[in-house]
């Protein structure tokens, strides 16, 4: 009653409560209410209500993805992935999600959401300026994933001229050279396919260590002049006494 749907009555949603063919809750089956239903629920359902959203998330990577997945089990082609492509489900809670939230309140929860299946991209995310100032700082004009990703579209932005187009929402003048910049930097959320960016982040694991002993050594330098100024200046004040 305290969510976003709270307004609407169950039926609303759970129009029939059936199962394969059975009623629920089946009586007969004990183990009927331990099962985990995100995969069995009918997202059509959802539509009326978000027509805009459910069609691009059909559009979208994950559905796409999802619908790869079903057709290789079904022909057998390969084992049963260690974790499907998300349905709404695995996104949204239709029973507990809060409505009235602020875009920083929504950002961190769909950090953490997106976080769950991506690990190395939340990591990368949150060392770069976008994630220090969107989820740190609390800055509500920073980006969040689906500000770069679009929401339930979900793209990866592999192609630059998405990226750019992405890029643009927030900085205008940007160019295909600025939307070359590699945000997820994490070595693990490369993919193999993605040649160019791992020749990027070759070429920064390269850079890094060398610029870091470059720092050192600059601050260890001004460190001695210093120290070495502060000696000068206490002689030649007792030269003076």
């Amino acid at each position: 009653m305290k969510s976003a749907h709270g307004s609407l009555t169950c039926e609303r949603c759970h129009i029939e409560l059936t199962a394969q063919g059975k009623v629920h809750p089946n009586r007969e089956d004990p183990t009927a209410m331990k099962k985990v239903v995100v995969r069995s629920y009918d997202y059509q359902r959802c539509a009326s209500c978000h027509p805009e959203a459910y069609k691009r998330f059909i559009e979208g990577e994950h559905a796409k993805e999802l619908a790869k997945q079903k057709q290789a089990q079904s022909e057998g082609q390969e084992q049963p992935p260690a974790k499907l492509a998300p349905t709404c489900g695995d996104c949204h809670s239709s029973h507990y999600v809060q409505s009235k939230r602020s875009r920083v309140e929504l950002g961190t929860q769909m950090i953490e959401t997106c976080g769950k299946c991506h690990k190395a991209q939340e990591a990368s995310y949150l060392k770069d300026i976008h994630g220090r100032m969107g989820v740190f700082l609390e800055k509500k004009a920073s980006a969040y994933c689906t500000d770069c990703h679009g929401a339930h579209t979900c793209e990866s932005l592999k192609d630059k001229n998405k990226a750019l187009e992405a890029c643009r929402r927030c900085h205008k003048d940007a160019t295909v050279q600025f939307a070359g910049i590699v945000i997820h930097t994490g070595k693990e959320d490369i993919s193999k396919k993605n040649p160019e960016k791992q020749a990027s982040m070759a070429f920064v694991g390269t850079i890094k260590p060398i610029a870091q002993t470059m720092t050192i050594i600059l601050l260890v330098f001004f460190a001695l002049q210093t120290f070495v100024w502060i000696l000068r200046e206490l002689h030649r004040k007792l030269r003076g006494r």
